[in-house]
Protein backbone atom coordinates (compact mmCIF):
# COMPACT_ATOMS: atom_id res chain seq x y z
CA UNK A 1 0.00 0.00 0.00
CA UNK A 2 2.84 2.39 0.78
CA UNK A 3 4.24 2.42 -2.81
CA UNK A 4 0.72 3.01 -4.20
CA UNK A 5 0.08 5.81 -1.70
CA UNK A 6 3.44 7.37 -2.57
CA UNK A 7 2.67 7.21 -6.30
CA UNK A 8 -0.74 8.80 -5.79
CA UNK A 9 0.82 11.55 -3.67
CA UNK A 10 3.39 12.30 -6.40
CA UNK A 11 0.65 12.34 -9.04
CA UNK A 12 -1.42 14.74 -6.94
CA UNK A 13 1.55 17.07 -6.47
CA UNK A 14 2.24 17.00 -10.21
CA UNK A 15 -1.35 17.71 -11.23
CA UNK A 16 -2.18 20.11 -8.39
CA UNK A 17 1.00 22.06 -7.55
CA UNK A 18 1.23 24.54 -4.70
CA UNK A 19 -0.72 27.70 -5.46
CA UNK A 20 -3.10 25.86 -7.78
CA UNK A 21 -6.09 28.04 -6.87
CA UNK A 22 -4.28 31.09 -8.25
CA UNK A 23 -3.59 29.19 -11.46
CA UNK A 24 -7.24 28.13 -11.59
CA UNK A 25 -8.42 31.74 -11.44
CA UNK A 26 -5.99 32.81 -14.17
CA UNK A 27 -6.94 29.99 -16.58
CA UNK A 28 -10.68 30.58 -16.01
CA UNK A 29 -10.15 34.23 -17.00
CA UNK A 30 -7.56 33.53 -19.69
CA UNK A 31 -9.41 30.76 -21.57
CA UNK A 32 -12.26 32.92 -22.95
CA UNK A 33 -9.75 35.64 -23.84
CA UNK A 34 -7.54 33.19 -25.75
CA UNK A 35 -10.56 31.71 -27.50
CA UNK A 36 -11.81 35.14 -28.57
CA UNK A 37 -8.41 35.97 -30.04
CA UNK A 38 -8.49 32.73 -32.04
CA UNK A 39 -12.09 33.41 -33.06
CA UNK A 40 -11.15 36.85 -34.44
CA UNK A 41 -8.51 35.34 -36.71
CA UNK A 42 -11.13 32.91 -38.02
CA UNK A 43 -13.45 35.75 -39.08
CA UNK A 44 -11.28 36.87 -42.00
CA UNK A 45 -10.36 35.50 -45.40
CA UNK A 46 -6.63 35.86 -44.74
CA UNK A 47 -6.08 32.47 -43.13
CA UNK A 48 -5.72 31.44 -39.51
CA UNK A 49 -2.82 30.49 -37.24
CA UNK A 50 -0.80 27.35 -38.05
CA UNK A 51 -2.56 25.16 -35.48
CA UNK A 52 -6.01 26.42 -36.45
CA UNK A 53 -5.32 25.43 -40.05
CA UNK A 54 -5.12 21.92 -38.62
CA UNK A 55 -8.15 22.31 -36.34
CA UNK A 56 -10.40 23.65 -39.10
CA UNK A 57 -9.17 21.08 -41.63
CA UNK A 58 -9.75 18.27 -39.13
CA UNK A 59 -13.21 19.60 -38.28
CA UNK A 60 -14.14 19.69 -41.96
CA UNK A 61 -12.97 16.15 -42.62
CA UNK A 62 -14.35 14.46 -39.52
CA UNK A 63 -17.49 16.50 -38.98
CA UNK A 64 -16.51 17.83 -35.55
CA UNK A 65 -16.90 21.42 -34.44
CA UNK A 66 -13.74 23.52 -34.56
CA UNK A 67 -13.69 23.70 -30.77
CA UNK A 68 -13.95 19.92 -30.46
CA UNK A 69 -11.11 19.49 -32.97
CA UNK A 70 -9.08 21.95 -30.85
CA UNK A 71 -9.80 19.88 -27.72
CA UNK A 72 -8.93 16.53 -29.31
CA UNK A 73 -5.70 17.88 -30.78
CA UNK A 74 -4.75 19.31 -27.39
CA UNK A 75 -5.52 16.03 -25.64
CA UNK A 76 -3.37 14.14 -28.16
CA UNK A 77 -0.47 16.52 -27.47
CA UNK A 78 -0.89 16.08 -23.71
CA UNK A 79 -0.71 12.28 -24.12
CA UNK A 80 2.40 12.64 -26.30
CA UNK A 81 4.00 14.86 -23.65
CA UNK A 82 3.28 12.30 -20.93
CA UNK A 83 4.57 9.45 -23.12
CA UNK A 84 7.85 11.35 -23.57
CA UNK A 85 8.18 11.85 -19.82
CA UNK A 86 7.30 15.54 -19.84
CA UNK A 87 6.61 17.21 -16.50
CA UNK A 88 4.59 20.20 -17.70
CA UNK A 89 1.12 18.66 -17.42
CA UNK A 90 -1.03 19.95 -14.55
CA UNK A 91 -4.76 20.45 -14.09
CA UNK A 92 -4.23 23.92 -15.55
CA UNK A 93 -3.04 22.18 -18.74
CA UNK A 94 -6.13 19.98 -18.84
CA UNK A 95 -8.42 22.94 -18.19
CA UNK A 96 -6.70 24.85 -20.98
CA UNK A 97 -7.24 21.89 -23.31
CA UNK A 98 -10.95 21.75 -22.47
CA UNK A 99 -12.03 25.35 -21.94
CA UNK A 100 -10.46 27.09 -24.95
CA UNK A 101 -12.19 24.72 -27.38
CA UNK A 102 -15.47 25.13 -25.50
CA UNK A 103 -15.30 28.92 -25.73
CA UNK A 104 -14.38 28.81 -29.44
CA UNK A 105 -17.56 26.86 -30.17
CA UNK A 106 -19.60 29.28 -28.07
CA UNK A 107 -18.25 32.29 -29.95
CA UNK A 108 -18.88 30.62 -33.31
CA UNK A 109 -22.41 29.71 -32.23
CA UNK A 110 -23.11 33.25 -31.04
CA UNK A 111 -21.74 34.66 -34.34
CA UNK A 112 -20.26 37.54 -32.35
CA UNK A 113 -18.46 39.46 -35.11
CA UNK A 114 -19.10 39.62 -38.87
CA UNK A 115 -16.76 38.08 -41.41
CA UNK A 116 -14.38 40.78 -42.60
CA UNK A 117 -12.91 40.35 -46.09
CA UNK A 118 -10.35 42.44 -47.98
CA UNK A 119 -7.50 44.39 -46.45
CA UNK A 120 -9.68 45.39 -43.51
CA UNK A 121 -9.62 41.73 -42.44
CA UNK A 122 -6.02 42.17 -41.39
CA UNK A 123 -7.34 44.32 -38.52
CA UNK A 124 -9.01 41.21 -37.13
CA UNK A 125 -5.80 39.23 -37.55
CA UNK A 126 -3.68 41.83 -35.75
CA UNK A 127 -6.28 42.29 -33.01
CA UNK A 128 -6.64 38.53 -32.67
CA UNK A 129 -2.89 38.12 -32.19
CA UNK A 130 -2.91 40.81 -29.48
CA UNK A 131 -5.92 39.33 -27.65
CA UNK A 132 -4.55 35.79 -27.91
CA UNK A 133 -1.12 36.92 -26.71
CA UNK A 134 -2.69 38.61 -23.68
CA UNK A 135 -4.76 35.52 -22.84
CA UNK A 136 -1.74 33.22 -23.06
CA UNK A 137 0.39 35.58 -20.96
CA UNK A 138 -2.40 35.70 -18.39
CA UNK A 139 -2.73 31.95 -17.89
CA UNK A 140 1.06 31.47 -17.94
CA UNK A 141 1.61 34.22 -15.35
CA UNK A 142 1.29 32.04 -12.20
CA UNK A 143 3.69 29.45 -13.69
CA UNK A 144 1.44 26.51 -12.80
CA UNK A 145 1.22 24.57 -16.04
CA UNK A 146 1.93 25.00 -19.73
CA UNK A 147 -0.65 24.52 -22.47
CA UNK A 148 -0.65 21.29 -24.49
CA UNK A 149 1.37 22.75 -27.38
CA UNK A 150 3.89 24.60 -25.23
CA UNK A 151 4.26 21.58 -22.94
CA UNK A 152 5.11 19.30 -25.86
CA UNK A 153 7.48 21.94 -27.26
CA UNK A 154 9.39 22.10 -23.97
CA UNK A 155 9.51 18.32 -23.67
CA UNK A 156 10.75 17.84 -27.26
CA UNK A 157 13.41 20.51 -26.75
CA UNK A 158 14.65 18.69 -23.64
CA UNK A 159 14.60 15.31 -25.38
CA UNK A 160 16.26 16.41 -28.63
CA UNK A 161 18.59 19.12 -27.33
CA UNK A 162 17.30 21.51 -29.98
CA UNK A 163 16.55 25.16 -29.12
CA UNK A 164 12.94 26.08 -28.45
CA UNK A 165 12.53 28.23 -31.55
CA UNK A 166 13.49 25.31 -33.84
CA UNK A 167 11.12 22.94 -32.09
CA UNK A 168 8.29 25.49 -32.22
CA UNK A 169 8.95 26.17 -35.90
CA UNK A 170 8.91 22.45 -36.71
CA UNK A 171 5.68 21.93 -34.77
CA UNK A 172 3.95 24.93 -36.37
CA UNK A 173 4.98 23.95 -39.90
CA UNK A 174 3.91 20.33 -39.33
CA UNK A 175 0.51 21.43 -38.02
CA UNK A 176 -0.01 23.86 -40.91
CA UNK A 177 1.00 21.38 -43.62
CA UNK A 178 -1.20 18.66 -42.15
CA UNK A 179 -4.07 21.15 -41.95
CA UNK A 180 -3.56 22.19 -45.56
CA UNK A 181 -3.77 18.57 -46.66
CA UNK A 182 -7.07 18.35 -44.79
CA UNK A 183 -8.39 21.51 -46.48
CA UNK A 184 -7.72 24.05 -43.75
CA UNK A 185 -7.35 27.77 -44.65
CA UNK A 186 -3.89 29.33 -44.72
CA UNK A 187 -2.64 32.65 -46.00
CA UNK A 188 -0.94 35.87 -45.01
CA UNK A 189 -2.81 35.79 -41.70
CA UNK A 190 -1.15 32.48 -40.90
CA UNK A 191 2.26 34.12 -41.13
CA UNK A 192 1.12 37.09 -39.04
CA UNK A 193 -0.04 34.76 -36.27
CA UNK A 194 3.04 32.54 -36.52
CA UNK A 195 5.54 35.40 -36.25
CA UNK A 196 3.51 37.90 -34.23
CA UNK A 197 2.25 35.74 -31.38
CA UNK A 198 5.61 35.22 -29.67
CA UNK A 199 6.39 38.95 -29.35
CA UNK A 200 2.80 39.62 -28.19
CA UNK A 201 3.09 37.02 -25.42
CA UNK A 202 6.49 38.40 -24.38
CA UNK A 203 5.13 41.96 -24.23
CA UNK A 204 2.10 41.08 -22.12
CA UNK A 205 4.07 38.81 -19.78
CA UNK A 206 6.48 41.67 -19.10
CA UNK A 207 3.51 44.00 -18.56
CA UNK A 208 1.84 41.62 -16.11
CA UNK A 209 5.05 41.07 -14.12
CA UNK A 210 5.59 44.83 -13.94
CA UNK A 211 1.98 45.46 -12.88
CA UNK A 212 2.16 42.76 -10.19
CA UNK A 213 5.46 44.11 -8.83
CA UNK A 214 4.02 47.64 -8.77
CA UNK A 215 0.84 46.49 -6.99
CA UNK A 216 2.86 44.49 -4.44
CA UNK A 217 5.09 47.51 -3.76
CA UNK A 218 2.10 49.80 -3.24
CA UNK A 219 0.47 47.25 -0.93
CA UNK A 220 3.62 46.93 1.16
CA UNK A 221 3.93 50.72 1.46
CA UNK A 222 0.26 51.02 2.41
CA UNK A 223 0.61 48.27 5.01
CA UNK A 224 3.65 49.99 6.53
CA UNK A 225 2.02 53.41 6.92
CA UNK A 226 -0.32 52.60 9.84
CA UNK A 227 2.55 51.01 11.76
CA UNK A 228 4.72 54.07 11.31
CA UNK A 229 1.84 56.33 12.32
CA UNK A 230 1.10 54.21 15.38
CA UNK A 231 4.75 54.22 16.43
CA UNK A 232 4.84 57.99 15.99
CA UNK A 233 1.79 58.39 18.19
CA UNK A 234 3.16 56.20 20.99
CA UNK A 235 6.46 58.09 21.20
CA UNK A 236 4.79 61.40 21.94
Amino acid sequence: MAPVAGSLARLRRALIPDGFLRGLVFILIGAPIMAFGLYLTMRTTWGVGPWDVLHIGLAQQVGFSVGRAHQLTGLSLVLMTLALGGRTVTLVTLLNTTLVGLWIDLYIGWDMVPLLAGWAGLIYVALGVAVLGFGIALYLHPGLGAGPRDGLMLTLAQRTGQPLYRVKMAMDISAMLTGLLLGGPAGLGTLVVAFGLGPAIHFFRHLLHHAEAHARSRFQRAAARPTAYHEGRTTR
